[in-house]
């Protein structure tokens, strides 16, 4: 039950970032192209955590999720500092 609550939490924080980077990139400015290379990435590390939680996969995710917070991807959005600050690995 412990790991279907961990992939529920970080589903919700993958769409909150997906609606955060559709809202702010609504093809009036350029964007920011490290916030558009960082979702990507901070995808692909979630979900291989989430498939094997290792320690290994687990500073993947918490790089990806560093990456995406001081590229300024996160704005308002707590949830990724939240995230992070509950990853076993820090």
């Amino acid at each position: 039950m412990f790991t279907r609550l961990i992939e529920i939490k970080k589903a919700i924080f993958m769409a909150g970032a997906f609606v955060f980077f559709l809202v702010c990139c609504d093809g009036t400015e350029t964007g920011n192209f490290d916030c558009i290379t960082a979702i990507p990435d901070l995808n692909d590390a979630a979900q291989a955590y989430n498939q094997d939680p290792s320690t290994e996969n687990c500073n993947e995710y918490k790089a990806a999720l560093l990456a995406y917070i001081n590229n300024g991807c996160a704005g308002m959005d707590q949830s990724a500092y939240a995230e992070l600050d509950a990853l076993p690995c820090n």
